[in-house]
Formats: C-alpha cells, sequence, structure tokens
C-alpha cells in the first residue's frame, strides 16, 4: 500500500513538472516572438528619413533672387537661381559678367545681394555649389610673410584675419581680410606671391 502511495507521489511531481517546464517553454517563445517583431518594426533602415532633395525656387521668388543679383552686378547675364549657400544665405545666383567672369551672388532673407564670389564649380566645368570646397591650412613662416605683404600692398591699411592654402583655384595660397573701408574680402595670392583676384564675403556684424 505505501509502494503504491509513493508511486503516485512520484508521478504526480513529474507531471507537474513537465507542466511547469511546458509553460516557461511557451512564454520564452512568445517573448522571443515578441522581441523579434519588435526588432523587425525598428530596423534603422526603415525608420531613416530618406534625403530631402533642394526645393526650387517659385517664380516670383527666383525673379527677386535675379534682381538683386543684376542689381549687385549690372550688365551680368543670370544663368540659374537657388536656394542656400554658403554662410547661411538662403539664396544665391549663379551669373556670368560682362568680361566674361562666372561669379555667384549672395542674397539674403530681404532680397538684398550681400556678396559676390567667384564660381568655381562652374568655372572648372563642373556643378559645384558655393563655399564647398576642400579643407585649407594656415599658411607659416616666410609664405605667410609674403602673402600677406602682397595682400598689404594692395590693400593699404587692411585688417588680416588669417592666411591659408587655397584650394579653389589655381592660386595657391588666399588670405581673408577687412578692408579700411569694413568690406571683408578673400584674397587669392598666385606662387609667385602677386595679387591674382579678390571675393567679397558678408560682412559679420
Amino acid at each position: 500500500m505505501l509502494t503504491t502511495t509513493v508511486r503516485k507521489t512520484a508521478v504526480t511531481v513529474a507531471a507537474l513538472g513537465a507542466f511547469a517546464l511546458g509553460g516557461s517553454a511557451l512564454a520564452d517563445a512568445r517573448d522571443n516572438t515578441t522581441t523579434s517583431g519588435s526588432s523587425t518594426a525598428t530596423t534603422p533602415s526603415q525608420s531613416r528619413p530618406a534625403p530631402r532633395d533642394r526645393q526650387p525656387l517659385s517664380s516670383d521668388v527666383a525673379a527677386k533672387v535675379k534682381a538683386a543679383a543684376l542689381a549687385k552686378v549690372p550688365g551680368a547675364t543670370v544663368l540659374e537661381t537657388e536656394s542656400g549657400g554658403p554662410y547661411g544665405t538662403p539664396y544665391h545666383a549663379h551669373v556670368k559678367t560682362s568680361d566674361g567672369k562666372l561669379q555667384v551672388v549672395l542674397v539674403d532673407a530681404s532680397f538684398n545681394a550681400t556678396a559676390v564670389q567667384a564660381d568655381q564649380g562652374r568655372g572648372r566645368g563642373g556643378r559645384g555649389g558655393p563655399g564647398g570646397h576642400k579643407a585649407e591650412t594656415p599658411l607659416t613662416g616666410d609664405t605667410k610673410t609674403k602673402v600677406e605683404a602682397a595682400v598689404l600692398a594692395k590693400y593699404p591699411g587692411a585688417t588680416i584675419v588669417r592666411t591659408e592654402t587655397n584650394t579653389d583655384s589655381s592660386a595657391p595660397y588666399e588670405s581673408h581680410i577687412k578692408t579700411s573701408a569694413g568690406k571683408e574680402l578673400e584674397v587669392t595670392v598666385s606662387k609667385d606671391f602677386a595679387v591674382v583676384d579678390a571675393n567679397e564675403r558678408p560682412a559679420h556684424p
């Protein structure tokens, strides 16, 4: 009688153990399913927003940008008007001057032209935007002295802001200056230490 009772108790314990293990397995399976579903729903490639293309200007805005550019560079031909630009400017216009130079005119939110730069991208036959250039490094020593001497000879009384290599044109050096009249210029200098060109920059407050 005692042996039969012990056997029944053992069977009952084994059954309960199997039931518990089965429940645990079901819970694990449910958790794995939930985790897998959650992981699939938050895949980075699905949640990352697609890049937005630059928005074209409306005809009214384009006309105002064009007018501002022509007021800044009289006699030029406006090739294209676009949004954005360097220094956070909201608009810019690509123009060709009466003497054939390709330039970029920066235009502010009030449709006033703030600066004129050489259009280096188009000048090299590409479609490079304004302000997009490679890293430049500060000049030192004798080279720095000669570049700044050439710039100050061209712009007496100017203040040198910085002098560095130039990667935007064939002129290897450039000096950023503030003239005695308050204009901010980027002056490019040749390897023979002669001033080649100067591009006006928007004045900083």
